[in-house]
């Protein structure tokens, strides 16, 4: 009875040892853009970029028409033989597509500025980070990377947690309201 006793007891140390020495690392990742365009969408300073967006989208369509509408007028010049036209309105055509290169580059750039400064802002990081941790902590996961990190090369769907981090932060908001 004692021998058995023993190597039962023996076999129980033994599981319970490999089962808790074999933790395995579980990794994530999250997409912070989805995790933007999904959750903090409707904050004010998203709809500032947003509003941002759409009048230098309106601006920069207007200038194209201006454009469109100088190119007709040359190629009507042309048909007329009106040379001297033909030449001012190359002039002005050029000068309205650097003026529209230059303006879509800085505007894009001013853009892109809005949206990494808002996504750097210490608030807006912390309540990112602080969900993150919060879902890694709960379901077991020790290391999560940005989806977009070009050092991964392959991961499963499985891993993604960014839909229960935004699930979590709209959870988060309507109770704090």
């Amino acid at each position: 009875m004692n021998r058995k006793l023993l190597i039962i007891g023996t076999i129980t140390i033994l599981l319970a040892t490999s089962v808790f020495a074999e933790k395995l690392t579980m990794i994530g990742v999250v997409d912070l853009t989805k995790i933007v365009s999904d959750y903090f969408k409707e904050s004010t300073a998203w709809r500032e970029i947003d509003e941002l967006t759409r009048r230098v989208d309106e601006s920069t369509n207007a200038k194209m028409n201006e454009i469109r509408e100088l190119q007709e007028q040359k190629i009507d010049a042309e048909n007329r033989n009106n040379d001297n036209l033909v030449l001012r309105l190359d002039d002005d055509i050029l000068k309205k597509q650097q003026y529209l290169q230059e303006y879509h580059k800085i505007m894009s750039d001013r853009i892109a500025s809005k949206k990494e400064n808002l996504l750097t802002s210490s608030g807006f990081s912390r309540e990112i980070i602080e969900t993150i941790q919060f879902i890694a902590e709960n379901e077991g996961f020790s290391i999560i990377f940005r989806k977009k990190d070009p050092n991964i090369l392959y991961y499963n769907y499985e891993v993604d947690i960014t839909e229960k981090v935004i699930e979590r932060l709209i959870l988060r908001a309507s109770a704090g309201n």
